[in-house]
């Protein structure tokens, strides 16, 4: 085993160099703002303190106050407030209207009220960092969320389109199909470090509605040529729907209502200019309103309008779509379309060097970074808070990599990826029967067919594969059939099925994947055109490793460990759990899923999955699923002694809750086994069980990979000079909070792009009692024993989450397609808990790897 190498490493934080917080000689104090009639909008809250602040009562507000978009105005001054009271109302005019009385659209009071809240101090942020597993408590959660808003307040301010944590710029921005548009920003965060504050500053990427006149926009969501494709004749009409979901709720300026923002409520269908209403007693229609009114002729008085009236209004406002303009910055929430993935993965990417100097210097095409403007912030000088200007260099590890045991042969991986050509699997598994259907026979002729029969046969190395029984055609509109037509021809004696698709089949994979892991217990392997038509060799040895041998329960190699053949001297159980929450706007559950170890090397995994309401991350029925995998390990192995627990996703805000409701389950679970074994057991001196056999002893480890944190090399030896990240293997423990005991793994290697690596916070350790090398050594070794990859991946133990569409029957339930934007419906879990399947269990089919 090679030895751990001392380097050196970049990261893109910056000290904060002082914090005053508004010294003790200063008096702070902290209001609530409130507005009548209340504003829903958060950049319309902050464009009202901005103007109370800067136009109405400047001399009172000096210096400005730093305002949360919510509730709190933190000011470094006492406020001597109107009146002399503890509260005051102003009258704000968000409209160019300086004499636009109360009541008029655009016109607010704000209430400015005094809290009970007590100054904000530097010391309030010292004890949080000087002591690690801790919890914040209230006063240093408020002096933290203050650091936050005075980092990000001129930024935001200069930059509306945000989202709290990141801004926005058009400059440089590239635009989609569909009436999207993507923009370039910067993230900023100030988070406590053990001994030090620090700031990250990382690049970012927004996607926000395309922008413009709104039926130019419109053409392109439809991707239409024409104006005339724009008419709309009925509701009934699909694209009328397309442009109803893209558009509803968007925000819109018009030729007929100056500056004033108008918000779209629904689509009407066209032609518009041919719509009619009474006006004054009489029947006319909206061209001719328009030219009467306006002097507005239309060009296109055959498409359509929108309506920016609510339902309640007395009568619709509808306007004709050439008159109205779609204002930019307005964030798209929804997910992208897989059409455009690999568009927005190429604008996103930057090289590790290129992206630091972007995140120093701000973008080439002139967008401003952060740290070039906290020097000039005056909220930043108001707090007495200064940062330093040169990113942070660490101490790092980079950590060796075990060594990859094939059947007569072994090699070290270099930098966290390793070629299996021409070498023998571990642990082969014998592919006995199988079929091949196509579903692409315009693209995919006989010969291309033959040719991925004889790829998949070759990178079976030794290994005698029969010929498929069955070569079919398929039919994309039904494919259940022609698989059902399979089954029968053999008899139900089937392996695995190859399905040759379609570069864009999504709902075909849908139907085939139901159809083999739910109702029929036979894996599919699904291969598309566009990749078989370009396959070498190494995409025919890559489907063998990833897709079938593994599929099947066989290894093409298996790693030889350290710290993971230590816990093999007991058995033990290897878990990896996950949440996968719902987007904005969308009415389907959160699915927590949960995978084990049932082997010894800990490479072949059980899953299991449930759904539970949406964004609920903590795991709702995780004692009754743990206990379910220990009753199945036990089926194949004496009771564990040991269970290493991976949970993804957890925030640093909810990981105390996780903590504290997550290990208490699965110690349960123990419990429960035990008891339900009828393990032995006596009560002890304080008159708790304890058990003949050990309850197991647990290790829970938060993963997050959703982190802004990034590592550059400073150092020859952990540079890999092809992508100009640091090699697979990076260990970085120099960056402690003090919420939990926690590290950095890059345990993967980028092809590109900037590499990202995994946070992981040690919750509990009775295993390794907080021995953080071992874990870190541990998490590496179990990044090379996913049975699919011939590299090491981000993150231990593979996830199922994704696969959640699977379980539901797509002639039933069109999982994409279930949304609610209106929000006015209640949730029905019990409708989806209902309609979620479970894997089917013909020729435990479910104790298979069939989710790689």
């Amino acid at each position: 085993m090679a030895n751990i190498i001392d380097v050196n490493v970049k990261t893109n934080s910056f000290l904060v160099t002082r914090i005053n917080l508004y010294a003790p000689s200063s008096c702070g104090s902290n209001f609530l703002a409130a507005f009548k009639p209340d504003i829903t909008i958060v950049n319309k809250r902050e464009r009202a303190l901005h103007l109370l602040q800067t136009s109405v009562a400047p001399n009172l507000f000096h210096p400005r106050g730093v305002y949360d978009g919510k509730r709190l105005l933190y000011l470094s001054h006492k406020l001597k407030l109107p009146g002399g009271g503890g509260a005051a109302s102003f009258t704000v005019r968000l409209g160019n209207d300086p004499d636009a009385p109360v009541g008029d659209p655009g016109v607010f009071q704000v209430l400015i009220s005094k809290t009970a809240s007590e100054i904000i101090r530097p010391a309030d942020l010292n004890a949080l960092m000087s002591v690690q597993g801790q919890t914040i408590d209230r006063k240093a959660a408020t002096a933290m969320n203050l650091l936050q808003l005075l980092i990000r307040q001129s930024a935001h301010q200069n930059n509306p389109t945000n989202n709290g944590r990141a801004y926005f710029s058009s400059t440089g921005k590239k635009t989609l199909p569909g009436g999207i548009e993507l923009w370039r920003g910067f993230f900023q965060s100030v988070r406590p470090n053990i001994g030090r504050m620090i700031v990250t500053i990382d690049t970012s990427m927004a996607a926000v509605y395309e922008s413009g006149l709104l039926h130019e926009v419109a053409m392109n969501v439809l991707g239409a040529r024409n104006p005339r494709e724009l008419t709309l004749a009925d509701e009934r009409d699909p694209n009328f729907r397309k442009l109803q979901v893209h558009f509803k709720n968007r925000l819109i300026k018009t030729r007929t209502t100056g500056d004033k923002t108008k918000t779209i409520h629904a689509i009407v269908p066209g032609p518009i200019g041919r719509y009619t209403f009474q006006k004054e007693g009489s029947t006319t229609t909206i061209q001719d309103h328009f030219r009467a009114a306006y002097n507005i002729t239309l060009q296109h008085p055959g498409t359509f309008g929108v309506r920016i009236s609510g339902r309640s209004a007395p009568f619709p406002v509808i306007v004709p779509a050439e008159l109205c303009k779609v204002i930019p910055g307005q964030l798209y929430k929804k997910r992208l379309p897989s059409s455009v993935t690999s568009t927005v993965v190429d604008f996103a990417t930057q090289r590790p060097q290129d992206r630091l100097r972007t995140i120093t210097h701000g973008t080439s095409a002139g967008v401003q970074s952060p740290i070039q403007g906290y020097h000039t912030s005056e909220f930043l000088s108001d707090a007495g808070m200064e940062i330093g200007m040169n990113p942070i260099t660490l101490k790092a590890k980079l950590l060796p990599h075990p060594r990859m045991e094939f059947k007569g042969s072994e090699l070290t991986p270099e930098n966290g990826s390793w070629n299996v050509v021409n070498r023998r699997f571990a642990s082969p598994k014998p592919l006995n029967s199988w079929a091949v259907v196509n579903f692409d026979a315009r693209r995919i002729n006989r010969g291309t067919v033959d040719k991925v029969i004889n790829g998949l046969k070759s990178a079976f190395d030794a290994m005698d594969v029969p010929n498929p029984p069955q070569v079919l055609d398929g039919d994309g509109h039904a494919p259940a059939k022609t698989l059902d037509a399979i089954g029968r021809a053999t008899g139900g004696n089937i392996e695995m099925i190859i399905v040759l698709l379609p570069a864009k089949a999504d709902e075909i994979r849908n139907r085939v994947k139901y159809w083999g892991d739910v109702e029929h217990g036979i894996k599919t392997s699904c291969l598309r055109e566009d990749k078989i038509q370009r396959a070498n060799n190494q995409y025919w040895n890559n489907v063998a490793i990833s897709q079938l041998n593994a599929r099947l329960g066989g290894h093409y190699a298996l790693p030889k460990t350290m710290v993971l053949a230590e816990l093999q001297s007991a058995p033990f159980m290897i878990f990896g759990a996950d949440v996968a929450h719902p987007g904005p706007g969308v009415s389907r559950p959160s699915i927590a899923s949960v995978v084990f170890s049932w082997n010894i090397p800990a490479t072949s995994y059980i899953a299991y999955s449930e759904v539970q309401a949406p964004r609920l991350e903590i795991i709702e029925n995780l004692q009754a699923m743990v206990k379910k995998a220990i009753l199945a390990f036990t089926k194949l192995s004496p009771p564990p002694q040991r269970i290493v627990f991976y949970r993804d996703g957890v925030s640093e805000g909810e990981m105390e809750t996780v903590k504290t409701i997550e290990i208490t389950a699965i110690k349960n679970a123990c419990i429960e086994v035990w008891d339900e074994k009828k393990v032995p057991s006596r009560l002890d001196s304080r008159g708790n069980k304890e058990y003949q056999l050990p309850l197991p002893k647990v290790t829970f480890i938060s993963v997050a990979k959703r982190h802004h944190t990034i590592f550059l090399p400073d150092d020859d030896r952990v540079d890999d000079r092809k992508t100009g990240n640091c090699k697979a293997g990076l260990a970085v423990d120099k960056l402690r909070s003090p919420l939990a005991l926690d590290f950095y793994l890059q345990s993967h290697a980028a092809i590109k792009g900037t590499s990202r690596s995994g946070h992981y916070s040690i919750l509990l350790d009775e295993i390794f009692n907080y021995n953080v090398s071992k874990i870190q050594q541990l998490s590496f070794e179990l990044c090379h024993v996913y049975a699919k990859a011939t590299r090491s991946i981000s993150i231990p133990a593979p996830m199922v989450c994704a696969r959640a569409k699977f379980h539901f029957d797509p002639n039933q339930l069109d999982f994409d397609a279930a949304t609610n934007t209106s929000g006015s419906e209640e949730f029905d879990l019990a409708y989806w808990k209902r309609a979620y399947q479970p894997i089917s269990t013909n020729s435990h089919h479910d104790k298979s790897m069939y989710f790689l």
